[in-house]
């Protein structure tokens, strides 16, 4: 019995889809339709593998050879600046333009800007922001007080402190005010990582006004605390502020070490990403995260009780990611704040560690892929402020097309459709629309199965979050 090349691929995809290294998103055109039956599948060697949207399927292997080629070279052609806050704390931020063949009309699809997670920095998201320009998107980032390249309020810069959790959120609303909409077009979009998703998630309850909708990724709705109850710790750590030591390491913290890069490790299944991480980590050092002190830690459980109380006051569209296996972040507390809410829409990983965006193939390109179905069209329909018109969503339409994205095309054309009957319930839609949906429906049916299997899948979720949004 011979084996060409393309039977070996398929057999080594078999395998690692079986038993413990299976991992969860669904990967092949079979396992959508088995998720759209709500049946179990069982991967064969002969199963069709989705199509990702072309601007994250580079493989993780290839990634820390992407760092050199691609990644650093992006960051240096960014523009970086910084801006001063209200209490004069210095805050460095990197703006991203929009790839130019992912232009409409010589225009961004929206303005993004990242918050990310607790010790990260902007480099360490670049992998992300190169997807995110490829498909279109202006993209902001800063970096949070007390770390990465930011200013401190300690001596020691190992220490992650900040007086008050409200500072981490006047930051982002000034960033986007005097920052980002002075440079860039909406609509405006906030992403957030773990401690970034929390800050994104306040914003969107305190300022609706500066953003549009809301992306956020394993969110730290409720930090866990090791082996012990949250109200025990929350106990001892606001005894230790109340005896003036909250600019101390607070417990089993230290300065940083080579056993804190173990810790961080045990965050991804993905040991080509980690290595990407570290090379990213050669070249700004500064990007090493420290440890924290009693006062950031009582400021975050205090932060985690608020937000589980005014999550109900959230009116603003919002993905919400969640990792079913987080080592930082408790995802009943995440899932239980999420499936019921009005307004977001929920997408779970159950076999992904906290950094989801880091993570093995097979879990991060779904979840990305999600991420980037979403931010299409996040607004509500029938909402009359949504920056999003028919035109436009045609518009994308058309642009995915253009580069060969027929899944994406005729999912942005029937959302376009979506919102024509939305505004205009008793008129026959446009002949421009409907020409473009028999154009885009007849490049899917002629393209790969890999692309129409994609297509399922970005229907099936928009399906989801339409009974959910108008039940």
């Amino acid at each position: 019995m011979s084996f060409n090349l393309r039977n070996v691929i398929w057999i080594a995809i078999w395998v690692f889809s079986q038993g413990p290294f299976a991992f969860s998103g669904p990967r092949t055109c079979q396992e959508v339709m088995a998720l759209i039956a709500n049946r179990d599948h069982i991967h064969q060697p002969t199963d069709t593998l989705l199509e990702w949207p072309k601007s994250i399927t580079s493989r993780s292997p290839e990634l820390a050879r992407t760092v050199e080629l691609e990644l650093l070279p992006l960051y240096r052609r960014a523009h970086h600046g910084a801006f001063i806050t209200r209490d004069n704390v210095r805050l460095p931020y990197s703006f991203f333009k929009a790839s130019p063949e992912s232009l409409i009309n010589g225009k961004p699809r929206a303005t993004l800007v990242l918050a990310h997670g607790l010790g990260e920095s902007r480099p360490q998201w670049l992998d992300q922001i190169k997807t995110f320009t490829r498909e279109g998107y202006d993209v902001f980032i800063y970096e949070h007080r007390g770390q990465a390249h930011a200013d401190r309020s300690l001596p020691n810069p190992n220490k992650v402190h900040v007086n008050r959790f409200e500072d981490y959120e006047h930051d982002m609303h000034e960033f986007i005010n005097r920052v980002v909409k002075e440079k860039s077009e909406g609509p405006f979009y906030g992403v957030g990582f773990s401690m970034g998703g929390l800050i994104t998630t306040f914003n969107g309850i305190h300022h609706p006004e500066d953003l549009s909708a809301l992306v956020t990724i394993s969110p730290a709705y409720q930090i866990k605390t090791r082996q012990f109850p949250v109200s025990i710790v929350k106990g001892l750590v606001d005894f230790m502020v109340w005896m003036g030591k909250e600019k101390e390491y607070s417990f089993y913290q230290k300065d940083f070490s080579e056993d804190k890069l173990e810790l961080l490790r045990q965050h991804t299944h993905s040991a080509d990403r980690w290595q990407a991480f570290l090379k990213v980590l050669e070249m700004y050092p500064m990007t090493v995260p420290g440890s924290l002190t009693h006062g950031w830690l009582s400021q975050m459980l205090a932060a985690n009780q608020k937000i589980q109380k005014e999550i109900p006051n959230l009116n603003k569209p919002t993905l919400v990611i969640e990792a079913g296996q987080d080592g930082l972040v408790n995802p009943a507390v995440v899932n239980k704040l999420a499936v019921q809410h009005p307004w977001i829409t929920h997408y779970v990983e159950p076999k992904s560690l906290h950094s989801i965006i880091h993570e093995v193939d097979s879990i991060r390109n779904s979840a990305f892929t999600e991420i980037l179905r979403y931010l299409v069209h996040p607004e509500r329909l029938d909402d009359p402020k949504s920056p999003h018109s028919w035109e436009s969503l045609l518009a994308q339409s058309e642009n995915f097309l253009s580069r060969g994205e027929q899944a994406f095309s005729k999912y942005a054309a029937e959302e376009a459709l979506r919102k024509w009957k939305a505004t205009n319930p008793s008129e026959a839609a446009p002949e421009k629309l409907t020409q473009t949906l028999k154009k885009v429906d007849q490049a899917l049916n002629q393209s790969q199965e890999g692309q129409q299997g994609l297509y399922q899948f970005l229907n099936f979720r928009r399906q989801e979050e339409l009974k959910k949004l108008y039940p």
